[in-house]
């Protein structure tokens, strides 16, 4: 399976890296995006044979395309949609919402979802083996898309775009949604890689959220108002170390046994790989670091999280891997720094 000819719109860290992977199966591969400059390092590094900073200058070269890929923030869709819906070439998306409502779609459109990604964007921090190994969810079956996301490494997978949209609102947009809404009081500065990865989507781009949080805001809300109540409780219930009972914990540990594999065996080495912890040197952080727990356990009694872990990425990993030193955490600290914990939780309120 191999395309004559690509066209690829955005060259971001997800249309870069797609591009880079493309190489074993696109002869020619051009480029649109508005940063020209990552045009000019996509031609430099030989990604691309050439590129320009807007879509009209392939206006009437569009139906000599074989395949066309979009990886743009989902504001552009309805605007590059209008201009492709003519063409009859293959046309696939890499957004993160998939159940588009928009009149004029592609004739021949089949919406995408690769489940990669980092913190970090621009064509920069692309590369040619970030899909390798993970799922690439396809919202219509079709063969040629099937073989090509094998071929870039990815691991095919057909999915329903309305059953997308609920997934992954609940294990990847709440995830970064919370994640910005507590920013403000996480911890700052902390060298340990530990907490650098539990709160790396702290460091997402929120320019490239905000339309997916709009565009699939229905599913957001819906999984928010189980995640506060269960925050609510969580913050009054009385303590048993860092405020979640035993009861409660058994609800969100099946999600984590299939997620985190390494969880289960997790706590008794941490005094080993995280002396900090147990020496108390983390005390002048420990009630963000306290908080973001509670959030995180909160996150994790959603009871949808069981069913639809299967489909998690890095960042949800990422985002409940603190979640493994909820019985490291001091409980005379935990008592000593209550005011601001509640401080934390009334501010979000």
């Amino acid at each position: 399976m191999s395309f004559k000819k690509t066209l690829i719109i955005g060259l971001g860290l997800i249309g870069g890296s797609f591009a880079k992977a493309l190489r074993r199966a696109s002869k020619k591969i051009f480029a649109v995006d508005s940063d020209f400059d990552a045009v000019e390092l996509a031609k430099a590094e030989g990604v691309i044979e050439n590129g320009f900073d807007d879509l009209t200058h392939f206006e009437d070269e569009l139906h000599e395309f074989d395949l066309i890929v979009i990886a743009t923030p989902l504001f552009a869709y309805e605007e590059i949609f209008s201009a492709l819906q003519n063409v009859k070439s293959l046309v696939i998306d890499l957004g993160s919402v998939k159940d588009f409502k928009y009149k004029n779609l592609p004739q021949n459109f089949i919406p995408c979802h690769p489940i990669a990604g980092s913190e970090n964007s621009g064509f920069e921090h692309s590369c040619a083996d970030l899909f390798s190994g993970q799922k690439f969810v396809i919202c219509k079956e079709n063969k040629i898309v099937e073989n090509l996301a094998k071929k870039i490494g990815a691991i095919p997978q057909f999915l329903d775009a309305k059953k997308h949209d609920e997934i992954f609102a609940l294990i990847s947009h709440l995830p970064q949604f919370l994640s910005f809404l507590t920013k403000e009081f996480s911890p700052k500065n902390i060298k340990d890689k530990f907490f650098q990865t539990a709160f790396r989507l702290d460091n997402s781009n929120p320019e490239i959220w905000e339309d997916i949080f709009e565009m699939n805001q229905k599913n957001l809300e819906k999984f928010y108002l189980k995640f506060f109540e269960n925050l609510e409780k969580n913050i009054d219930r009385p303590r048993n170390k860092c405020g979640v009972t035993k009861s409660r914990h058994k609800q969100y540990h099946p999600a984590l046994v299939a997620c985190h594999p390494a969880l289960v065996a997790c706590h008794p080495a941490l005094v080993a790989c995280h002396p900090a912890l147990v020496a108390g040197s983390i005390e002048e952080n420990f009630a963000a670091i306290s908080f973001r727990v509670l959030v995180v356990k909160s996150y994790l009694e959603i009871p949808e999280i069981e069913t639809f872990s299967n489909y998690a990425g890095k960042g949800f990993k990422d985002f409940t891997s603190i979640i493994a030193i909820e019985n490291n955490l001091n409980p005379e600290l935990i008592e000593k720094n209550q005011q601001k914990i509640q401080k934390f939780f009334k501010i979000i309120s």
